[in-house]
């Protein structure tokens, strides 16, 4: 989703989780890794064990200054198509598909073309040479909606496997965005949980058994999440600089 207010979820739901991460830098509930996320604006570089910023827009000296505080940068990107990115252009038509409601500018993508699978090839490629210590990958959810492509739970599975397996070849680390349904089939290449608004649907038990989990809720919580293995910020929809613990 645009960076303006995409999935980005990070941060955390809550569950009876496993820590499955090392924490540095500031701490979540009992010693759980700690996370900042931020897509427009300044960055402002926070004591967190890790921070998203978006592959593309962040620059180098931001980088400079999230690794200087001791803090691992995350990089977010799309697995489906987005109009402006620089690589845009390499996407073939016959492999583009319905709109991503509400999101103009993005489309569904054939996740078992090949080219498709380069073209992530490629994006994880950029990670790695950027520094990145892992990766924050939005919209494979695709069985949830009409991509104009065969788009089950299986096919959407195997989608994950393959960039999860692709990043880990590269050294990265890779975070699971929303997606529950596919945790039983994929909880064996995740790094990392991430969920939106997992409170406020009440979510957390559908991340029995894996973590941690990082969440962001748009909304404040009347009774905020404190268990161990999670973390949660309050975040405005624009992703820019303000984030409040929970």
């Amino acid at each position: 989703l645009p960076a303006i207010a995409t999935s980005v979820a990070l941060l955390i739901s809550g569950c009876s989780t496993i820590d499955s991460a090392s924490s540095s830098g500031g701490g979540g509930a009992e010693g759980t890794p700690t996370w900042s996320i931020q897509y427009q604006g300044a960055i402002q570089v926070r004591n967190k064990t890790y921070h998203v910023v978006d592959l593309y827009d962040v620059s180098d000296s931001d980088l400079s200054r999230i690794r200087a505080a001791g803090s691992r940068p995350i990089a977010y990107f799309s697995s489906q198509y987005e109009e402006w990115r620089p690589d845009a252009s390499q996407f073939p038509g016959a492999d583009l598909g319905n709109p991503l409601s509400g999101w103009p500018g993005e489309r569904w993508v054939n996740t078992r073309s090949e080219v498709i699978r380069s073209i992530i090839r490629n994006r994880l490629n950029l990670a790695k040479r950027r520094g990145f210590y892992g990766v924050d990958v939005d919209n494979t959810d695709l069985y949830e909606h009409l991509t104009g492509f065969e788009n089950s739970r299986k096919t959407a599975a195997d989608y994950v496997r393959f960039i999860a397996t692709e990043a880990h070849a590269r050294g990265l680390k890779y975070s699971l965005k929303n997606s529950m349904d596919l945790i039983p089939a994929v909880k064996s290449v995740g790094d990392f949980y991430q969920n939106e608004e997992c409170q406020q649907y009440g979510e957390a038990d559908r991340y029995h058994g894996v973590g941690p989990v990082f969440n962001i809720e748009y909304k404040r919580p009347s009774s905020p999440y404190k268990r161990k293995g999670f973390y949660s910020l309050l975040k405005r929809k624009n992703m820019g600089a303000f984030e409040e613990e929970l």
